[in-house]
């Protein structure tokens, strides 16, 4: 036969008293972190991907994510352009051209091609160095 103390309900009462004590000793104690603090992760090799969802780590000093696919990416946003702004030539054809085009202006318009043809070279060289197109 089970042991009951004699006075239940004092014995309710006191527990009461226990269960708020230790709450509100809870309530004072200091956090175990603060937001301001920043997550420090330690670099460590890929690891082995979840069943589900996403793993955060680092990984050569760069945060990480680790998908449940495999798929991993890196979490260092891209840093902004900083090219120059490409100057428009000011001297291209308008292309407006009524009838068959004569010699020079069938040359202006080639050269004009010719110039957005070298300019979209240098902004795809740019985006490849820049590590934006990979390809």
């Amino acid at each position: 036969m089970p042991d009951y103390p004699d006075d239940i309900l004092a014995d309710i009462a006191a527990m009461r008293r226990q269960q708020g004590q230790l709450f509100s000793s809870g309530q004072q104690r200091a956090p175990i972190r603060r937001a301001s603090d920043g997550l420090i992760m330690s670099d460590r090799t890929s690891p082995t991907p979840p069943a589900s969802g996403v793993h955060y780590f680092s990984k050569n000093n760069r945060p990480t994510a680790l998908t449940a696919d495999g798929d991993e990416y890196d979490l260092v946003p891209i840093p902004p352009l900083q090219a120059q702004p490409v100057d428009i030539a000011a001297n291209m054809t308008s292309g407006n051209i009524a009838g068959a085009p004569t010699m020079a202006q069938y040359n202006a318009l080639r050269a004009d091609v010719l110039e957005v043809r070298a300019q979209l070279n240098a902004l795809i060289n740019s985006l490849r160095a820049a590590g934006i197109l990979l390809t």
